[in-house]
């Protein structure tokens, strides 16, 4: 079987390709999909207010850890929500192993929108936990936070990663902003 060149395979097929582990599918995706995943990291990075770390030094990371999940990704919209959550959880990490340091941690927060809509600084580690804690309650209110409000999905992208309903996706958002909210303050 031979597989497209970056030029001609759509990110779907090359996503599929490298999930089944064929050869090349990894250099074509990563051609085809490093523009998109530098702009998100860099998104993250400017919520995250932390200039000291490169956008292409979380899109690196991120890489490696989407290659060791070894997920077979359904569509294109999919395998980027997935590599936003996982530079979102390298960002905890990093805020974690930064505090725990005594003497060499740095504030780190992150805008969120909570019940109140304008950006609330808040600690990463906090929320990163409160999310962890929101995973294990309700993992499907836990992801639409993460992609709506971390990665920057819109709605209708959120839901149909989801597989859900815009107006369900709503509902779950209302509930997550109240639930880390009382968590979060």
């Amino acid at each position: 079987m031979t597989l497209m060149t970056p030029s001609d395979a759509p990110i779907t097929q090359l996503v599929r390709a490298w999930s089944e582990g064929q050869a090349g599918a990894s250099n074509a995706l990563a051609d085809q999909v490093y523009a998109e995943l530098h702009r998100i990291a860099s998104q993250q990075l400017q919520r995250e207010k932390r200039p000291q770390l490169e956008a292409a030094e979380l899109v690196n990371e991120a890489w490696l850890r989407l290659g060791q999940a070894q997920l077979a990704f359904p569509s294109r919209r999919h395998f980027f929500a997935f590599a936003a959550l996982q530079m979102r959880r390298l960002l905890v990490d990093l805020a974690r192993s930064a505090s725990a340091r005594p003497g060499q941690a740095e504030p780190v927060t992150l805008s969120l929108r909570l019940v109140d809509p304008s950006p609330q600084p808040t600690d990463t580690v906090l929320l990163g936990k409160a999310l962890e804690l929101l995973d294990r309650l309700d993992a499907r209110k836990s992801q639409a936070f993460a992609l709506t409000e971390l990665a920057g999905f819109r709605h209708e992208e959120a839901a149909d990663i989801l597989e859900i309903s815009v107006a369900t996706l709503e509902r779950d958002l209302r509930f997550v902003r109240t639930w880390l909210a009382a968590r979060v303050s």
